[in-house]
């Protein structure tokens, strides 16, 4: 049966996303880098305590936000919490992204930054790794000057690859995007130890996100 309001292009032109929603528990699905030894026992007496209105009311975030970024040393109106760095990516591309601008990835990367870019309507550009699995720099760069993407969303390390740029080399994408937010996904630093989250007072085209997912 057909709706009584039309689909929006944006969404219908969008290709299917088909995860597996049922019967993971029980095995190690590497694609999903879920934790299959669970969270920290501490979490779990933490999560224990809580009593039935702090569980269904909406969460008090200001004093963990500021302990967050002192945590992080940044300035707490530097700092969001979001619902998963999918929500995060989801607020940029909201915030950012008109129907019709371009936005860059370097694919095979982390499959919701094409997701919400088309979702928003956006026009993707894609580069892609090379054989080796090595870095496509002369197109990035090239659509970065002549292009100009509104959002470039670069994880590093990179998901499923495990490409991992240097900081120069973030520097360098950096100082190249004159007129692009790089929105650094930094999903894996307990894994690289790469951070860039000190350059957010010096790049003002600059965005890091992390998550708790990946933390044992």
């Amino acid at each position: 049966m057909k709706p009584p309001v039309p689909i929006r292009q944006a969404v219908a032109k969008m290709r299917a996303y088909n995860p597996p929603l049922e019967g993971r528990t029980k095995k190690l699905r590497l694609d999903f880098n879920e934790n299959p030894i669970g969270c920290s026992p501490k979490v779990r007496q933490v999560l224990a305590k809580l009593s039935g209105a702090e569980i269904c009311s909406y969460p008090e975030q200001e004093t963990v936000r500021r302990q967050m970024a002192k945590h992080f040393g940044v300035h707490p109106d530097e700092l969001l919490l979001t619902n998963g760095t999918d929500e995060a990516l989801h607020v940029i591309v909201s915030t950012f992204v008109e129907s019709g601008d371009g936005v860059l990835l370097v694919e095979p990367t982390y499959a919701m930054y094409r997701f919400y870019s088309e979702l928003a309507g956006a026009h993707i550009l894609a580069p892609r790794y090379n054989g080796e699995m090595q870095f496509p720099w002369q197109e990035v760069l090239n659509l970065l000057g002549a292009d100009a993407p509104r959002v470039f969303f670069l994880p590093n390390p990179n998901s499923p690859t495990g490409n991992l740029l240097s900081l120069p080399e973030i520097r360098r994408i950096l100082v190249a995007a004159k007129k692009t937010m790089v929105v650094i996904d930094e999903a894996y630093f307990e894994f690289s130890g790469v951070t860039v989250i000190p350059w957010i007072g010096r790049y003002a085209n600059l965005i890091v996100t992390r998550t708790f997912s990946k933390t044992a």
